[in-house]
């Protein structure tokens, strides 16, 4: 008998995924992170807002989910690995409905931090057997651009504290076995010099490891910036083709490419 659909009970009504639903990361990754900034925009601000207005960027998360998250099935396994730049909280949050100052106050304290939402478990008739955070913890490093890695932080600011508490009795309630599967990673945000690492908008790479439990020996799962979604559009100068933030040749015509963004092409007005 098939198992039964799991439904997921968030502000906008009833989500309803069955084991099929599990392989499509985004709709799971836009769940959990919905669930959670729904949640944070419900917070009253831990300090008064800066008079200073930033500039309201608008970033589509969809596209953000796409380009941060990697979803691994294989092995009777799967497992969830996505970094969480904090602009994404900071915008999740908005579209949740709270005001953009309120979430730059707080997520602030994530700054200071390389913040993975992680999942790992084996597929079961009756949905997932997850890996326990303290597993997890013990099987994944961080690794920057220069080779040096970084194990879970076991100990983060009482800010950053808080924002997990938070996080995971929300998404237990609102999203069952799947949210109590998924944990909450902290690693250095700079590197062994003191160097930020892993800036969404400038360019890098850094990875995580993970041994033993995927099915192999060692996975390793990369991520190359900067992010697209994120920055202003990019276009090859030869022939105009819109192309990734973090490319650094064209794959049409092979020319090298900018670090900075390319205007858009200019179209004649129309007769």
């Amino acid at each position: 008998m098939a198992p039964m659909p799991m439904k997921f009970y968030l502000p906008f009504g009833i989500a309803v995924v069955d084991d099929a639903d599990m392989t499509k990361p985004l709709k799971w990754i836009l769940l959990v992170c919905f669930s959670a900034s729904f949640a944070f925009s419900q917070q009253p601000p831990s300090a008064a807002p800066s008079s200073n207005k930033e500039v309201d960027e608008q970033i589509d998360t969809t596209v953000m989910a796409k380009e941060t998250e990697h979803l691994d099935q294989r092995n009777g396994k799967m497992g969830l690995f996505m970094w969480v730049p904090t602009e994404f909280w900071e915008q999740s949050t908005v579209n949740a409905g709270g005001s953009r100052e309120h979430a730059k106050e707080y997520f602030k304290p994530l700054r200071d931090y390389n913040v993975f939402l992680v999942g790992v478990g084996s597929i079961t008739v009756g949905g997932m057997n997850w890996v326990a955070d303290a597993t997890l913890r013990k099987n994944i490093v961080l690794r920057d651009q220069a080779g040096d890695s970084f194990k879970p932080l076991d100990n983060v600011s009482l800010e950053a504290q808080s924002f997990v508490e938070i996080l995971k009795p929300t998404l237990k309630t609102m999203m069952g076995q799947f949210g109590e599967g998924v944990q909450l990673l902290f690693f250095p945000i700079k590197d062994s010099a003191g160097k930020l690492f892993a800036d969404p908008r400038r360019s890098s790479e850094f990875s995580l490891v993970v041994s033993d439990l995927m099915g192999t020996h060692t996975s390793t799962y990369t991520w190359r910036l900067p992010l697209t979604s994120i920055l202003p559009p990019k276009y090859c100068p030869i022939g105009k083709e819109r192309v990734e933030a973090n490319w650094k040749y064209c794959p049409w015509h092979g020319n090298k490419l900018d670090s900075d963004a390319t205007p858009a092409p200019v179209l004649p007005a129309p007769k």
